[in-house]
């Protein structure tokens, strides 16, 4: 019966290694957590397909009331108050916001489509009421006031025609554009003629790609979050290197001299930052030799290093943090895997993550991956490398980079410091 007694060691070996024990449970948790959250839906049937408005219309004089009206906010409205049939779901997920900004949502894939509304919407649903009621021979608007009937305006549905979530929210977009042209049409000619026949004319949509996305595949849309990948897991060679200093003695013995804890630390930052910046080079050789449509030539390459080396530096600042509750390399290495990997979901690497909005910043959403830099990290390295972007499109997200990897690196430098590196450690 010796096996019960080995059985029993191995056991208590492996209720004593909690952080080992807590890896081997959390560790497959928190991957059905993300891809629950992600594509799951939380239980929900059906999900609100993402969509972002763009509404220019400057509304239109209603002949009938001699009134104001704005067809675009009505249809707007519309977008936001559809629901699955037979369900309390909502058909689409609505962000009314700029063109600029809708371009950034969907090269991102935080949303499947933008829809713009053109600024004669109004004059074309007054125009189209008129033509349906003349089809009737009831005059509402003199003749002469309005454009010809077959100059309708055209609804432009913008998005990256090769995501297949455009494909599906395209299609649901022209029905629900033609459902609401017949029901207002329908509803106003009733009031004057209830015998009106629907008009056989109507506003037309129109497709239109985002630049730099007409030949896009979805290994161009992966391949900048590989880089971001290679770049978070720095964080976890960094920490299994510090704890082995940190065992050998090496760091105890620098803490001797009159160095202070944030030479050591911040001097590391520069073998770390030429690794982050070869590993963009080398990935980018790869990923270019495997398909991946760079795009913006060698200032792109230049800004990319740029972006890899704050990356880089967020990464290293993690690994301290990682190396701080870590008893040795080993167990730096797992936590270090613990970490970096969720962290990578979070930032959106792999897949985009369900906008979780927490406020806006100088006119831009913030969501809470937000408030991780490897997030603005992949996001400059997409504009710059997939869209050809320069520094001053990568503005803002540079700009959330260097301040989040400014704040991680104190508080790394004073979380390591104070539990590796101080006087009675």
């Amino acid at each position: 019966m010796k096996f019960i007694s080995i059985a029993i060691k191995d056991f208590k070996e492996l209720i004593r290694d909690q952080r080992g024990l807590f890896m081997i449970l959390g560790f497959p948790l928190f991957f059905m957590l993300v891809f629950g959250f992600a594509f799951g839906g939380m239980g929900q049937e059906n999900e609100p397909h993402l969509l972002a408005v763009v509404n220019y219309d400057q509304g239109a004089i209603f002949p009938l009331t001699n009134e104001e009206v704005n067809f675009g906010n009505n249809f707007t409205e519309v977008l936001q108050d559809s629901k699955y049939e037979d369900s309390d779901v909502n058909l689409f997920n609505v962000t009314v916001t700029t063109e600029f900004e809708a371009d950034r949502l969907i090269k991102s894939r935080e949303v499947d489509a933008a829809i713009i509304i053109p600024e004669d919407f109004s004059q074309s649903m007054v125009q189209l009421i008129n033509s349906n009621l003349n089809q009737q021979n009831i005059m509402v608007i003199p003749e002469g006031t309005t454009n010809s009937s077959n100059n309708f305006t055209s609804v432009i549905i913008k998005g990256d025609t090769s995501f297949s979530n455009f494909g599906v929210s395209q299609a649901i977009l022209v029905g629900t554009l033609q459902q609401f042209q017949e029901e207002t049409v329908s509803a106003i000619s009733e009031t004057i003629s209830p015998s009106t026949a629907p008009s056989a004319e109507s506003i037309t949509t129109s497709v239109e790609s985002v630049p730099g996305t007409e030949s896009f595949s979805m290994f161009d849309f992966l391949a900048p979050g590989m880089m971001v990948f290679a770049i978070l897991l720095l964080a976890t060679t960094v920490a299994a290197a510090l704890s082995r200093e940190v065992e050998t003695g090496t760091l105890a013995r620098l803490k001797m001299s009159r160095m202070r804890s944030f030479d050591l630390l911040f001097g590391g930052l520069i073998p770390w930052s030429l690794v982050a910046a070869a590993q963009i080079v080398i990935l980018l050789v790869v990923a270019i030799i495997m398909g991946f449509k760079w795009q913006g030539g060698l200032n792109s390459l230049i800004l990319a290093i740029f972006i890899a080396v704050i990356g880089g530096i967020a990464s290293v600042a993690l690994g301290m943090i990682i190396a701080a509750f870590a008893k040795n390399d080993r167990q730096a290495a797992n936590l270090g895997t613990l970490v970096t990997v969720p962290v990578s979901f979070l930032s959106g690497a792999f897949f985009a993550l369900p906008p979780v909005v927490i406020g806006d910043f100088l006119g831009q959403q913030v969501q809470i991956y937000d408030l991780l830099p490897w997030t603005h990290t992949l996001t400059a390295l997409r504009a710059v490398l997939t869209f050809g972007e320069g520094l001053n499109d990568i503005t803002y997200s540079l700009g959330w980079m260097i301040v989040l990897t400014l704040i991680l690196f104190v508080i790394g430098v004073g979380i390591f410091s104070r539990t590796r590196l101080s006087a009675e450690n």
